[in-house]
């Protein structure tokens, strides 16, 4: 599993408890910026939790399309707070592309839908080893307990186990960084699944499509374009994945469900229930 650098650091505030304010130190989560370069041209600056940088460079230029594998890249260096990444070749079309804002604050090179390729994988996955995935992002999710702050991805074999956790402060550089993990352990995709605390938006799906994951499952929320995505590649997705017993925090409370649960939005035939 990956060791994660610190991500948090305590401070003094004031909490108001029972009608009164004390004193007590709080943990908030370490942000850091990384610019990211191509031969030598600043591409885009990441805005993340410590650790993994050169994971999350490399699965960001994965997922925006600037890359179509690992061996795209002759060198990456991480030093002096800068990504420096060196391509074979030029940068493909999609480094040209007009940016735009996405959801979460994300950027994206995509001007228009891309091609994707289907996602092709005959693993099948029973439901309990789906929450018993979530489960195991929840009991790891230790910057989360603390901060309250931060996303959590991971990527688990067919029993559920996982093989990489990554929590940091934006789904979309959970994804990226979990991407670049993948991609630099040369890991077949083809025979994980991903498992994730963040909304399943079409930005989202399609990094998910292009690393070749088959099956994406989530705690919360699928939007209509993330799953016609889904759809359209052969991508198994699952949102609000409850297990019974689980506590989960909401803006104004802590709900526990009696009863797990899971909607399968694209491709059930992944899942034995």
């Amino acid at each position: 599993m990956v060791k994660l650098q610190p991500m948090s650091r305590k401070i003094a505030c004031r909490k108001l408890d029972g009608g009164q304010f004390s004193a007590i130190k709080t943990g908030v989560i370490i942000e850091k910026e990384l610019p990211i370069y191509i031969n030598g041209m600043r591409l885009a600056t990441a805005s993340l939790a410590p650790g993994m940088e050169k994971e999350l460079a490399v699965g960001y230029l994965f997922g925006q399309g600037f890359i179509e594998s690992i061996d795209d890249i002759t060198d990456i260096e991480i030093e002096n707070g800068l990504a420096q990444v060196t391509l074979k070749n030029k940068l493909s079309p999609a480094a040209d592309a007009a940016y735009r804002i996405v959801s979460g604050g994300g950027r994206s090179a995509y001007c228009k839908e891309p091609d994707l390729p289907p996602v092709e994988s005959d693993i099948i996955i029973h439901k309990e080893y789906i929450l018993k995935a979530m489960n195991t992002l929840f009991d790891n999710a230790v910057i989360y307990r603390e901060t309250e702050g931060v996303h959590i991805a991971g990527l688990f074999n067919v029993m559920g186990e996982p093989v990489c956790l990554v929590e940091d402060i934006g789904r979309h550089n959970a994804l990226d960084k979990i991407a670049g993990y993948a991609l630099l352990n040369k890991l077949d995709t083809s025979g994980v699944f991903l498992a994730s605390t963040g909304r399943m938006a079409s930005e989202m799906v399609i990094k998910i499509c292009r690393c070749g994951i088959p099956i994406a499952a989530t705690k919360t929320a699928v939007t209509d374009k993330g799953l016609e995505i889904a759809r359209k590649c052969g991508l198994t997705l699952i949102g609000f994945v409850r297990d019974k017993g689980m506590k989960m925090n909401t803006d104004m409370d802590v709900r526990v469900f009696k009863e797990a649960g899971m909607k399968i939005y694209s491709n059930a035939s992944r899942v034995h229930c």
